[in-house]
């Protein structure tokens, strides 16, 4: 099932995002392969993975995708400067906040696919539900819908 939402997420950032010049996935875990369907449907944008955890990304190096080691609470700009979209698969909640303000002082827009059981988090302002084949995908804050808000809203 994941794997089916994971394809139809990608459809969508391919049919939305096919011009971008840079498109940066926060928080890649061991899931590489959703960047790496991302590069293959956009040939021509830089696509970046990034993830706190130093050692995993120095074991997934590939010609296609740049892997940076990166905190999304304390970001290193120049990694997402240009990015025409940040996007996230299933990030813990607390992060999306600092999603949020990255993304806004990038200007891109902002994708999370959260947990099925986290929907709820999005069901507010600005954000605009992503749904394929019935189902919903992820969730899309466009840059300029990216206004303030509360850290508090997104603490379980």
């Amino acid at each position: 099932m994941a794997q089916v939402v994971f394809e139809n997420l990608v459809r969508y950032i391919k049919e939305n995002y096919s011009g971008a010049r840079k498109i940066v996935e926060v928080g890649v875990g061991h899931r590489i392969d959703v960047a790496l369907m991302v590069k293959l449907y956009i040939p021509t944008a830089e696509v970046i993975v990034t993830d706190k955890d130093e050692k995993w990304i120095r074991t997934r190096k590939t010609p296609k995708v740049r892997a940076v080691a990166d905190d999304v609470a304390f970001p290193s700009m120049p990694v997402y400067e240009g990015a025409g979209l940040i996007y996230s698969l299933q990030p813990p909640l607390e992060l999306v906040p600092s999603m949020i303000e990255l993304a806004g002082k990038v200007s891109a827009d902002l994708l999370i696919a959260p947990l099925h059981d986290e929907q709820e988090a999005f069901h507010r302002a600005n954000w605009s539900k992503v749904v394929r084949e019935g189902r919903t995908v992820g969730w899309v804050l466009a840059a300029r819908h990216n206004t303030r808000f509360s850290r508090e809203e997104y603490r379980r």
